[in-house]
């Protein structure tokens, strides 16, 4: 019997579904949560896949599997005999990837998936939000970019105001993932997204940068006053006394 897709203590999301794994990205981002997951758990995957290839499936699919040793993006077949749940959930698509590096076919692959459970909310997550408006994504998605500085905002920002220009209905909803936040952010460039996520970073590394709470009051305020969702990540909670978990309608 198929398992459903896995349920995650990402607050943001019910599950996550993650058809690859690997980011070549990754070395380069010191707070990289998912690298360290893998290095635990890539043979565990492994195995799963290479199990498929007894199974009649093309050897082809199958090339760089070794890839997953050293966190190269590597497509996981496996993922889509899961089943997903009857009730609506939220599910964040490649928490263990960054869809920047993924091939064109993995991406078709993952949308023809998406297509079949339109009661659910997909939330695309990415350090590079150009990809918004190189693929057609599925109707309902919810489009996100990861921005850790001012400058990342900037950078990001007049790619979902394309992507909006692009699709003027309310086809997809935008949002913008502020963690860990490394520095003060100037909320203005806020405006143009649907929700805001907000956190801290979190583990032991040796130059974890811990944020000021006047960084945090100046989006909160914001966000308030421009009516946006924003939702603050139990990181912060010893930094800004107030608790806000919103969810866009």
């Amino acid at each position: 019997m198929s398992k459903l897709i896995s349920k995650t203590k990402i607050e943001t999301c019910d599950r996550v579904f993650n058809p690859v794994w690997g980011c070549d990205r990754s070395p380069h981002c010191e707070y990289c949560y998912a690298r360290a997951i893998a290095k635990r758990f890539w043979k565990q995957i492994y195995d799963k896949e290479a199990k498929r290839v007894t199974t009649g499936y093309p050897n082809r699919f199958y090339s760089g599997l070794s890839d997953l040793k050293y966190f190269k993006p590597t497509f996981l077949h496996s993922q889509f005999n899961k089943k997903f749940p009857k009730k609506t959930q939220k599910v964040f698509v490649g928490s263990m990837s960054e869809i920047r590096f993924w091939k064109r076919e993995w991406i078709k692959r993952v949308f023809e998936n998406q297509i079949l459970f339109p009661e659910h909310i997909f939330q695309y997550l990415t350090k590079y939000p150009y990809i918004y408006h190189r693929y057609e994504f599925p109707p309902g998605s919810w489009l996100g970019f990861t921005a850790n500085t001012m400058k990342d905002l900037a950078d990001g920002i007049p790619h979902i105001e394309k992507v909006r220009t692009m699709n003027p209905s309310e086809k997809y909803l935008y949002y913008i993932c502020i963690e860990p936040i490394l520095g003060e952010i100037n909320p203005l460039g806020i405006l143009l997204t649907d929700w805001v996520i907000l956190g801290a970073e979190t583990g032991n590394r040796k130059n974890k940068i811990i944020p000021r709470r006047e960084w945090i009051e100046n989006i909160v305020d914001y966000c308030k006053k421009a009516k946006i969702p924003i939702y603050l990540k139990n990181s912060l909670r010893d930094i800004y006394p107030e608790e806000i978990k919103e969810f866009p309608i």
